[in-house]
């Protein structure tokens, strides 16, 4: 039977094919960067839109990874934006985002606020094309993230091996 989410139903977990789609992200702080790295590992347009930008952010705006909007929060900034993140220390602020987002039919994570979700980050521990996703529906990352550690140290060894028989039991069934 499945676990409820914390909005009290069945949440389904999904891998986001994201190349080249313009994914928004308010906020310019460490949570922001968190969410940025992982943005960018998957090939997305990223915006980032805030008055201040931590280092790691500084970084990629320089070498044109991401695009940045100098400036606090607008109505109608989300307008283009396929996925949207709300990562500032503002309730309020963040608030806003999402009721843009909600209005506008997008996916938005409130970064520590899954009430205010329709998408979450789960962690995931990869190795080549294997992905295994970890979530608590937003409720502890957390834990997630230390299952993911300790996922990652016990399959050191013998992920490989499991990769490649997974591979030729593809290969055979096609």
């Amino acid at each position: 039977m499945p676990r409820n989410s914390p909005s009290g139903h069945a949440a389904l977990t999904a891998l986001l094919k994201l190349n080249g789609k313009r994914c928004t992200v308010v906020g310019g702080g460490r949570v922001a960067a968190r969410k940025i790295r992982k943005l960018l590992a998957a090939g997305a347009n990223v915006r980032v839109i805030s008055p201040d930008i931590c280092a790691p952010i500084q970084d990629w705006v320089d070498t044109g990874a991401v695009e940045w909007v100098q400036r606090a929060f607008e109505p109608g900034d989300t307008a283009d934006a396929w996925l949207i993140f709300a990562a500032t220390n503002n309730r309020a602020v963040n608030q806003q985002v999402w009721e843009e987002g909600e209005r506008s039919g997008r996916f938005v994570n409130v970064c520590d606020d899954p009430s205010l979700c329709t998408l979450t980050m789960p962690a995931v521990a990869q190795r080549g094309r294997l992905q295994v996703a970890i979530s608590t529906g937003g409720t502890r990352p957390s834990w997630a993230r230390q299952l993911r550690e300790r996922l990652e140290r016990d399959w050191e060894e013998g992920i490989d091996t499991f990769s490649s028989a997974a591979r030729a039991f593809a290969d055979e069934a096609d």
